[in-house]
């Protein structure tokens, strides 16, 4: 912002360059004048009737230029105008999703300018001094040799540390073109078990500049003036570039510290182990204490070998990102890696465990389908025996033969009032108990 500008890019340079033009295109669309009391008095009066189109036309397209609501807003933008005209103005800057974009020669103007800030932008203000403002989603006015510091991205962002998904650091040739950076990749989340094993993670933070959730009908996505100066300021003070959105890559970074002091607590066994009393295994709690670490002012407290005391602790990470303005909206354990000998002994271990399982399992089933078929059978048997004593209710028999009358013809109605149900069972037997019944009522 403090190169030497060239002489003719001066504005009163360039504005004095214009009136001798129009002055020069004046007299020459004139002819000359051959009066010089009337070449006068017509150029006063051309010249005020011109400076009073110009004024009026351009307070009235004024008002259709930015989005603005307010009177001094209008007035902000006629004043711009004229600057324009004059040379004096300062540069005229779209930001989208925190990206500035404007024509170089815009960002290199010292004058008055206007920024136009999408919704999802927000930047901080400087002079060559200070910082002097924060700025949202909206049309804002610059001053003179005030500029955009940084800007921010108001979305919700992920950051990924570690291996992508085709890439393992422990199996990587030597000749493959990106073995420095896969390994680099593994340098960063490499981890140490309680016994000694090498565990390397893919992490993802998912955050965000902490915010109400709406800031109105020009902010959709939340908009904090003092969250987004912490954020800036830290990334600045970091070193990020700021020709783009900045991001502090402070919370990947935190997720990384927690997953190695949280990983050394347990041995290698341990990590696919189930505690007492909870419903995950010890890897899966981990990645929960990540996200409760980063995002609670409390946490549960966990011993040097990996057991819950019982207790609660103050969370620091949390705190500094609340102090960076930043919120954490989740943190995920994508992946893990083994080095191959610590594979191939977790496998075969599985399956050892698998097959007692399946076969544990299977013997439960069995078991289970037993106790089954006997219920059935002792259920069917009481059933029976309740349709076949129906008439017993309402009918004493008389004799033996009224008895075996009574069974029967319980029996036979029975099936024929469920034959749809019976399909199996022939019709010859449902005549035939008919037939019994019939003859034993006829000779009773």
């Amino acid at each position: 912002m403090d190169e030497e500008i060239s002489f003719f890019d001066r504005p009163a340079v360039r504005a004095t360059i214009k009136f001798v033009l129009s002055l020069a295109l004046y007299f020459v669309l004139g002819f000359g004048i051959p009066e010089p009391e009337r070449a006068f008095s017509g150029l006063v009066w051309d010249t005020v009737f011109c400076m009073l189109g110009l004024v009026l036309w351009t307070i009235f397209f004024s008002q259709f230029i930015l989005p603005v609501r307010k009177l001094g807003d209008r007035l902000a933008i006629f004043d711009r105008m004229m600057a324009y005209f004059s040379g004096f103005h300062g540069p005229a800057i779209f930001l989208e999703n925190g990206n500035i974009r404007a024509r170089q020669d815009e960002r290199e103007k010292h004058g008055p300018g206007v920024l136009w800030l999408d919704h999802a932008s927000a930047a901080i203000l400087r002079t060559a001094t200070r910082f002097t403002r924060t700025i949202g989603p909206g049309v804002h006015f610059t001053k003179r040799d005030e500029y955009v510091a940084a800007s921010v991205d108001l979305h919700t962002l992920t950051q990924a540390v570690g291996p992508n998904d085709n890439e393992n650091p422990f199996t990587v040739s030597k000749e493959d073109e990106n073995y420095q950076r896969i390994q680099d990749s593994g340098l960063e989340t490499r981890g140490m078990t309680r016994d000694g094993i090498q565990v390397i993670a893919t992490i993802s933070v998912t955050f965000s500049i902490a915010a109400e959730e709406s800031g109105g009908d020009d902010v959709l996505y939340g908009y904090n003036a003092e969250n987004v100066r912490k954020v800036i300021t830290e990334s600045m003070i970091q070193g990020i570039k700021t020709d783009q959105p900045v991001w502090s890559s402070m919370p990947a970074k935190m997720a990384v510290d927690i997953w190695r002091e949280h990983i050394s607590r347990f041995r290698l066994n341990q990590l696919f182990e189930i505690p007492a009393g909870e419903n995950k295994t010890n890897l899966q709690l981990i990645a929960g204490l990540l996200k409760d670490r980063m995002s609670m002012d409390v946490v549960k407290d966990l011993d040097e070998f990996g057991n819950f005391t019982g207790r609660t602790t103050p969370s620091p990470e949390s705190k500094k990102l609340k102090d960076m303005g930043i919120k954490v909206l989740g943190v995920n354990v994508k992946r893990i890696i083994f080095p191959p000998e610590i594979e191939e002994r977790l496998v075969k271990k599985w399956t050892t465990l698998w097959e007692k399982n399946a076969k544990k399992e299977r013997e439960q089933i069995d078991q289970e389908r037993r106790i089954r078929e006997e219920k059935g059978q002792i259920d069917a048997q009481i059933e029976f025996a309740n349709i076949i004593t129906s008439e017993f209710q309402t009918t004493l028999p008389r004799n033996k033969r009224h008895a075996v009358y009574l069974f029967t013809h319980s029996t036979s109605q029975s099936v024929i009032r469920n034959l749809g149900l019976i399909k199996k069972m022939p019709k010859s037997d449902t005549s035939a108990l008919t037939e019994i019944a019939r003859w034993l009522k006829g000779n009773q």
